[in-house]
């Protein structure tokens, strides 16, 4: 078995250690890290509901603040069919 760990970083670059994965397959795409990943954020962020939502894209009806975006009412994410 084998760890992925996946580790992101700003334009600026400032890094941070964003996740760990753990891998059973022997062969694995690159595609499918990236799917688990964002299945595995998207749980997380439906079970805290913050917020202020940080993200790569604006939310319609949302105000910007300094670490993202204010939502007028939460909701919950959901990742797209891949």
């Amino acid at each position: 078995m084998g760890m992925v760990t996946f580790v992101d970083e700003t334009t600026t670059g400032e890094r941070h250690t964003a996740w760990g994965l753990e891998i059973a397959e022997e062969r694995l795409t690159v595609r499918e890290p990236i799917r688990r990943r964002v299945f595995q954020e998207v749980t997380e962020y439906n079970a805290r509901t913050p917020e202020v939502f940080q993200g790569l894209v604006r939310p319609t009806d949302a105000e910007r603040v300094v670490n993202g975006y204010a939502l007028k009412e939460p909701r919950r994410a959901w990742p797209c069919a891949a």
